[in-house]
């Protein structure tokens, strides 16, 4: 297998055979252009069908519409770490289970993005110091939370415990209209539903002659290997291709498609990681994944100005918790 890998899984499980495989290599991790949040992980399981978050509501200092279930940690515990070494994903107990939460090595910005779920990336701006401060979590869940009530209850932490103020805003932004380009949609029409993925067996990504490739019952997701990049959509709409799109461009991308209903497409592209000895390798990047985008799919992206972005402020928190 290629050294270098790279995996996006959208509304698809990542099975341990795949966990294996990466901890056996240097997976890199591409964060898109002027994204507001980036995720150092060795692997990226992005369980977001389409990237597209309901917007949160503010505090004092944003909107006053209260959230439906407004629970808080019954118990939270919140001490300092060290950055992350790429395979804290690989412990059982993180994450979320009946009744507890438990984050490691977590920087602020990872866990405001937690708490926000802005649709995008980009959506939220903040200080330097509150993606390079990092945190492990261990909290208890009140009686009748459950795990959609998580980004609520993060966002309360973070107010309670570090003072956190943000406020929302809308920025005009340069973006893109996604629309058929003149030789025609080359896009299959999805046969029918999107099976449950629940109950698909074995791993979204197989190795076949020593080259990652995805399975065949995988969801949609990427999957990049050396300077190979594999796109794959499964029962996707285009304004969900549109926000994946944003989602990597760094901003925002409006279908203008016209095409109704949910398609299944794969393209390829060939594209070295960036580094910061490689100026300008990130621009030969874009374009070959907008190349790649017009010849096997027919789509191709328009640049437009003033795009409204609801953008969340994180305007003020403090760096040092209140003592447990």
């Amino acid at each position: 297998m290629n050294p270098h890998l790279k995996i996006e899984m959208w509304g698809t499980r990542l099975v341990s055979g795949v966990k294996e495989a990466c901890m056996r290599r240097q997976i890199w991790e591409h964060a898109s252009r002027g994204a507001g949040v980036g995720f150092a992980c060795v692997a990226l399981l992005m369980a977001t069908a389409s990237l597209v978050f309901g917007q949160e509501v503010g505090n004092a200092s944003g909107s006053a519409q209260p959230a439906k279930r407004d629970f808080r940690f019954e118990v939270a515990s919140v001490r300092p770490a060290a950055p992350p070494t790429g395979y804290e994903y690989l412990a059982s107990s993180e994450g979320y289970s009946p009744g507890r939460f438990r984050e490691t090595n977590r920087s602020f910005a990872q866990l405001a993005s937690q708490a926000f779920r802005p649709k995008y990336s980009f959506g939220m701006k903040y200080q330097s110091w509150m993606e390079s401060t990092y945190f492990t979590i261990n909290a208890t869940l009140p009686e009748g939370a459950t795990k959609a009530d998580i980004p609520i209850m993060i966002r309360h932490l973070l107010e309670d415990r570090f003072g956190l103020v943000f406020h929302h805003e809308m920025r005009q932004m340069g973006g893109y209209e996604l629309v058929v380009a003149k030789s025609g949609p080359r896009l299959e029409k999805s046969a029918g539903p999107a099976p449950d993925q629940s109950m698909v067996k074995g791993p979204g990504v197989e190795v076949k002659n020593g080259v990652p490739q995805f399975a065949k019952d995988a969801g949609s997701g990427q999957l990049s290997f050396g300077s190979t990049v594999i796109w794959r959509g499964r029962n996707r709409a285009m304004k969900s291709l549109a926000a994946d799109l944003a989602e990597k461009l760094g901003g925002p991308v409006m279908d203008a498609t016209g095409l109704e209903g949910e398609y299944d497409y794969t393209f390829t592209y060939t594209a070295e990681p960036p580094s910061a000895s490689e100026v300008g390798q990130d621009v030969a990047s874009v374009d070959a994944m907008l190349n790649a985008l017009q010849e096997q799919l027919g789509l191709k992206l328009q640049p437009v100005k003033n795009v409204p972005v609801d953008v969340i402020v994180l305007d003020s928190a403090k760096k040092v918790p209140t003592e447990n």
